[in-house]
């Protein structure tokens, strides 16, 4: 039987200065193809600020690499195919809203 190992995906410091990175940054930061970045927007998993100009010219918010990184954890540790990483990730914030909404409540008694 296959052992699993399972890696950290590592992640660059971005510096907090600038909060946009361009497609080619964003991979850098992810350890990543471009490539694979441009897939994501394409799935709709991840969005660029501004898809008028051409890839190589969208810039992504800084939220946009731990938002790579989790895709990515997604898709190697837990085999999730792609289009069921777009499902857990609104999941997640689905339940990351009602988590708040019940602090809220709670706070509110």
């Amino acid at each position: 039987m296959k052992r699993q190992v399972n890696l950290p995906v590592l992640v660059k410091r971005i510096e907090p200065d600038r909060p946009y990175l361009r497609i080619s940054e964003v991979a850098v930061c992810c350890r990543i193809h471009p490539g694979l970045v441009h897939r994501f927007v394409r799935l709709g998993l991840v969005d660029p600020i501004d898809t008028r100009e051409t890839p190589e010219r969208w810039l992504f918010e800084s939220e946009a690499v731990p938002l790579i990184a989790k895709i990515i954890r997604l898709r190697n540790e837990l085999g999730i195919n792609y289009s069921g990483v777009g499902v857990v990730l609104d999941l997640l914030e689905r339940i990351n809203t009602l988590e708040d909404r019940i602090r809220e409540l709670e706070r509110g008694l």
